[in-house]
């Protein structure tokens, strides 16, 4: 399967010496529009020259008049928040009569659900939210943004080379980079102490044994995952094994047997759970009805650790490796629908705003997800930040230490999301009944095939 690895090439190659001197979206709510603070009067502008008018991404530096566009989102909580205290600065700010109206999607699959659809009757949004898998069927419909980046963006290889790397798959521009994650382990540090485990797990072993301590002193299990697929693919990994690609499952090897048995030991010793009615495992961390869960680092935000009778000290620490080193990094770019010449200008002009350093800076401080720019990351702000002893730096320091082993998979091929979505819901069915290890592997071989072919 080709792999696009997000290194710091992805942070670690440009962040990680500093780092080590130094010391990074949930469900969200029904469908509501947020209309952020007063516009600022369109003045009068004049051209701004015969060759900035050459391009459309140069003329994005003025609009003739004032404009109002729609961004479609999955953020809720603090980073819903967040996003909305930025998109008020920026309608204040922005001093070319550009009004920003976020429309709360709900999650990220009702959002999904909704752009396919739009996408069907022809009534996408000015601008969303996206993953690549999102519009494998309507790519045709994207904006491409080479020559806004090309003429009009504040110094493009300061993005994190991964997420550049990620939005140029379909082989043009296809969006830049906005909220991105990796997936840390998050622990009850207090329960872990009290049970006599004093590191979190590291290796494959530590999974097994730890486990075994937590659940015998606690009562507990020691383990969740808020991603099945992601899961499987990560453990297949660390195995040796490969994943899936456009022609099918590639995990029907040997390596691939073995990890797929040591997940199913995990949850049938009583290790790991699954999520059942939670949408996220940060509900039961907080309720201490498990000791630790592997998410997004932006999930820092939800995990409640003082509530009434479950007072606890969170830990985060880079996950377990196996015989090989990988993690797993999401999040969703920013895309542009709108075929409207003066609505693409507005569009790029808050792409432009979301995505520079002082915007980054504070969006990954509020929310956990980590900077895409690396002036971000190497800002004294942000490395004041992660020094310290907040959740949301002991997240930073711990996602950061597993990026250079963090990557991003190529799943732009049609299917891709679907194969998701019947991994996650085969691999629970298989773990909930008992299956064995050759036939979980010959039910997910079967159900990602099935898809492509």
């Amino acid at each position: 399967m080709k792999m696009k690895k997000i290194m710091a090439l992805t942070m670690a190659t440009v962040m990680g010496a500093s780092l080590l001197t130094a010391c990074g979206g949930g469900s969200g709510s029904d469908t509501t529009t947020t209309t952020a603070a007063a516009t600022t009067a369109a003045a009068g502008t004049t051209a701004a020259g015969d060759a900035a008018a050459e391009t459309t991404a140069a003329a994005a530096e003025e609009t003739a008049a004032p404009v109002t566009i729609t961004f479609w989102h999955a953020m809720s909580n603090a980073q819903e928040v967040s996003l909305t205290e930025l998109t008020d600065k920026f309608n204040a700010e922005n001093g070319k009569g550009i009004t920003v109206e976020l429309v709360n999607q709900g999650g990220y699959s009702d959002l999904q659900t909704k752009l396919m659809a739009s996408a069907a009757a022809d009534t996408l949004p000015d601008m969303a939210q996206a993953y690549n898998n999102y519009f494998t069927d309507y790519v045709d419909k994207i904006i491409p943004l080479d020559d806004f980046v090309k003429n009009d963006f504040d110094n493009w290889e300061d993005i994190v080379e991964g997420y550049r790397i990620e939005n140029s798959e379909y082989g043009f521009i296809t969006g830049v980079p906005f909220n991105k994650s990796t997936y840390p382990f998050f622990y009850n540090k207090t329960m872990f102490d009290r049970a006599g485990i004093t590191e979190p797990p590291t290796t494959w072993e530590d999974l097994e044994k730890d486990g075994a301590i937590l659940l015998e002193k606690e009562g507990v299990p020691m383990l969740g995952y808020d991603s099945m697929c992601d899961m499987l693919e990560i453990f297949l990994r660390q195995n040796g094994a490969d994943y899936v690609d456009e022609t099918g499952a590639l995990f029907d090897t040997p390596e691939g047997l073995e990890a797929i048995e040591f997940i199913l030991g995990l949850y049938s010793k009583g290790y790991a759970r699954l999520i059942g009615e939670d949408a996220y495992f940060s509900n039961l961390m907080s309720s201490e009805m498990i000791g630790g869960y592997v998410g997004s680092c932006a999930g820092v935000t939800y995990i409640v650790t003082d509530n009434e009778g479950h007072e606890f000290e969170l830990g985060v620490a880079p996950i377990a490796q196996g015989k090989k080193n990988a993690a797993y990094n999401a999040g969703t770019n920013l895309v542009m629908f709108t075929k409207d010449e003066a609505k693409q200008k507005a569009v790029w002009e808050y792409m432009k705003f979301l995505t520079s350093a002082e915007s980054q800076v504070k969006w990954s401080i509020d929310t956990g997800y980590v900077p895409v720019r690396t002036s971000a990351y190497e800002s004294q702000e942000y490395q004041d930040f992660m020094a310290g002893d907040t959740a949301g730096a002991i997240t930073a320091r711990a996602a950061y230490g597993q990026a250079p082993y963090g990557y991003v998979p190529s799943n732009y091929f049609p299917g891709a999301n679907e194969i998701r979505n019947v991994v996650s819901d085969t691999l629970t069915v298989c773990i909930s009944e008992g299956k064995t290890a050759q036939e979980t592997l010959d039910e997910l071989v079967t159900a990602i095939n099935d898809v492509v072919q």
